[in-house]
């Protein structure tokens, strides 16, 4: 099934997930996490499998995405979200098919050139990693197989699943505007600091920024080195409510941003 998604958390307006002010959902469940996890990732809770967590139809995220993305800024972190990869393309075309301005952002450990050629494929083992990780596995694959039995338990004990398969990493790719790709590496941290600065979103130098729909247009990757991107952005004005850089005399992009923005002042002075 594609037509849900997991989610451990959810944060409004923060500042340190992409471009902008954003609404940040962190999908539940990273099999790196289980099997071989990022040193130093800040997001611990969001590895395992099992747990708390809440399920929301694509219809439910995108009515959330709707209402409370203010300036239509939404991000998609884990966990790993590309494993519910599907599911999130389908949010991501309806939104864009509501509003074009909506902006996504996403990150996977995994290197996305490798995806758009192979997909992405996992051997679950169950005395290594569990029943809920099969159990979510079998809702988000394109396919299993090469299932072991254990026939004194009626069980199973190995299962072969295809996560992804190279058309599914290019559908995702059509509505995500960027994606973060590869694992976090401690000791390439782009910040001396003990938390992210505001604007800044990509943890480690081997990091990439890559640009969904330019990629898939073209057939061949497009990307900016992250340190290379941080660099853009911090000689550079924002948007107030986007996000995107401007020129230091504007404070806004266009005029549909400096809209929103107003009425998103307005609504905070009534809620006061």
């Amino acid at each position: 099934m594609t037509d849900f998604i997991r989610f451990i958390g959810v944060n409004k307006d923060t500042t340190t997930a992409g471009p902008g002010k954003r609404l940040e959902f962190f999908t539940k469940g990273c099999i790196r996490g289980v099997v071989s996890p990022c040193f130093g990732c800040f997001n611990e809770s969001t590895w395992t499998f099992e747990g708390l967590s809440r399920t929301l139809t694509v219809d439910e995220v995108v009515k959330i995405c709707d209402r409370d993305a203010w300036n239509r800024q939404v991000t998609f972190c884990g966990g790993e979200p590309i494993l519910q990869a599907k599911a999130l393309a389908k949010v991501a075309k309806q939104l864009k098919g509501i509003d074009p301005d909506f902006h996504f952002v996403m990150y996977t450990a995994y290197k996305l050139d490798t995806l758009m050629k192979y997909g992405l494929k996992f051997t679950w083992v169950k005395e290594k990693h569990g029943t809920a990780m099969r159990d979510a596995l079998l809702d988000y694959a394109a396919d299993v197989e090469g299932i072991k039995f254990d026939e004194s338990k009626g069980e199973a004990v190995v299962s072969e699943f295809t996560i992804l398969i190279p058309e599914d990493v290019q559908e995702v790719m059509k509505y995500i505007d960027l994606i973060v790709d590869g694992d976090y590496q401690q000791e390439k941290r782009l910040t001396t600091s003990e938390y992210m600065h505001d604007g800044w979103f990509i943890g480690s130098a081997n990091q990439r920024v890559i640009f969904g729909p330019e990629t898939v247009k073209s057939g061949t990757l497009k990307y900016i080195a992250a340190d290379e991107y941080n660099k853009q952005r911090a000689n550079k004005a924002h948007c107030k409510c986007c996000g995107k850089m401007v020129d230091d005399t504007q404070n806004f992009c266009r005029n549909a941003c400096l809209a929103r923005y107003e009425e998103r002042k307005q609504l905070k002075r009534t809620l006061k």
